[in-house]
């Protein structure tokens, strides 16, 4: 733990040029769902910058401890420079990239969140990057950008050897013409590792229609041994229609066969992204292999203070037989008065690939402001029910937290579930967060009880919480 001490020496001593974040997090506990006693372990994630006139330089750190010599590391995982003016863009080291919005490839960081996994029991930061050299040039009307590199593969913690977590090797070059209100934009890519070489492009259209009105469509194929008869491709395009306090949109999806290297790309997957839990953790995941599907999602807002949400979702998969997974979403957000604010929603899906029918799902969210040192009482109720093999599976979650003056922040989290899959009869989770900002560049948290586990899903990319029993404290600090 010597880096995260040099890490807080360079918080107290840094200056103007320096900056940095540190996320560090204590668990004494166990997976309920695991043989094993109770253990402790301690994840650091230092970065330190350094920033000089046009030149920034990062380099960051993951450390994992435990009583389990082969889950620990120390790991260089990020160490990279930029240099940025009007028109260049010029990265070497670690850097993030997205070719035809995730079609062809995204890296990506979710802020926060930590994976981990049965089979390596470790921890580690979940982002998706590459390691290697950007190039990229703008001007008003066109921008170019080369890169090479090798992307990181997630899944893997960073005890296992860097070979196999970047397997892909990629070159890629993509362009962007402007011409008048339309973009058009043109993609290629070469995915290389130890089993295939294989190459990939993309063409983009994207502009107005009207003030109002304005569109994407991409299409993406396969460039090298293409096979007439299967043909390698993802298509997706969406349309949005805003006037006043009205607004809509479209989208679809034709993937087949489209899932590059290791899983480099992350193409749309029109699910719309929900907040509620019950909702979150049942959500449909994209399967770019095969999938094809539609999303259609309306506003309204008649006054400032209310707003009115309804979301359509269908998407379609083939293995074997036809799968479908089929999503109706409505959601009001209003105030009582100035002191408290609603929202309240329901929802109903058929997810065939889940094996679920007649999932119903509802639920509510109330924000009330106190003139005491308790400022705000918030609660929040979700409850649902499906039915998986005729028999009726209930969830149900409820939390309510304290806001004491601006800082500190109290919540107890209860679930209940009789899901055959997860308990012979029925089961409750009972857990307590305590949230303290003690000033701008320091926030603590502390979580005690059991936490359910489940799919959670975050800027359109779904990942797997584990459950766990026990005490976890975080404390998330900056320079």
């Amino acid at each position: 733990m010597n880096i995260v001490f040099l890490f807080l020496l360079f918080c107290i001593y840094g200056t103007a040029q320096f900056s940095g974040t540190n996320l560090l997090e204590y668990q004494y506990g166990k997976l309920p769902d695991n043989n094993e006693n109770m253990f402790h372990g301690v994840y650091s994630k230092p970065i330190i910058n350094y920033k000089w006139g046009k030149f920034k330089t990062s380099v960051g750190l993951q450390i994992y401890q435990s009583p389990y010599a082969d889950r620990n590391y120390t790991d260089f995982s990020w160490l990279s420079t930029n240099y940025k003016n009007k028109h260049w863009d010029v990265s070497l080291g670690n850097f993030n990239s997205t070719l035809a919005r995730g079609v062809l490839l995204r890296s990506f960081e979710i802020p926060g969140a930590l994976l981990e996994d049965l089979s390596f029991r470790g921890k580690h930061y979940f982002y998706k990057d590459i390691l290697g050299a950007s190039v990229g040039f703008r001007k008003k009307k066109f921008s170019l950008r080369a890169m090479w590199g090798y992307t990181l593969n997630y899944v893997f913690p960073p005890s296992v050897p860097l070979k196999n977590r970047r397997q892909d090797e990629i070159a890629a070059f993509s362009g962007n013409f402007k011409l008048n209100k339309q973009t058009i934009g043109l993609s290629t890519i070469r995915v290389a590792n130890d089993t295939s070489e294989m190459y990939y492009g993309a063409g983009e259209l994207s502009g107005d229609i009207t003030s109002s009105l304005n569109y994407y469509v991409s299409y993406a194929q396969k460039l090298s041994d293409v096979d007439k008869n299967n043909k390698v491709h993802a298509i997706y395009g969406s349309l949005n229609f805003t006037f006043d306090t009205f607004g809509i949109s479209a989208e679809w999806k034709d993937y087949n066969n489209f899932l590059l290297g290791t899983g480099l790309n992350e193409p749309p997957a029109l699910v719309k992204e929900h907040t509620y839990k019950v909702l979150n953790r049942s959500t449909h995941v994209l399967n770019p292999s095969n999938e094809t599907g539609v999303q259609f999602e309306a506003y309204y807002s008649p006054n400032l203070n209310t707003s009115i949400n309804i979301n359509y979702t269908k998407a379609t998969n083939q293995f074997g037989k036809i799968f479908d997974f089929e999503e109706w979403f409505a959601e009001l957000s209003s105030v009582f008065s100035d002191k408290t604010d609603f929202r309240v929603f329901i929802d109903y899906a058929q997810d065939q690939l889940k094996n679920e029918s007649n999932r119903f799902s509802s639920g509510f969210f109330v924000n009330h402001s106190l003139p005491y040192h308790i400022k705000n009482l918030i609660f929040e109720f979700n409850t649902q029910t499906f039915k998986r093999d005729e028999i009726t599976t209930i969830n149900h979650v409820g939390d309510l937290t304290l806001r004491y003056k601006s800082k500190l922040f109290l919540t107890i989290l209860a679930e209940w579930s009789n899901d055959r899959f997860l308990t012979d009869n029925s089961r409750v989770w009972l857990g307590s967060t305590v949230n303290y900002k003690w000033n701008n560049k320091n926030t603590f948290t502390l979580f005690a009880g059991e936490r359910r586990g489940g799919p959670a899903c975050n800027a359109g990319i779904c990942y797997e919480i584990l459950d766990f029993k026990g005490i976890e404290f975080r404390w998330v600090s900056r320079l």
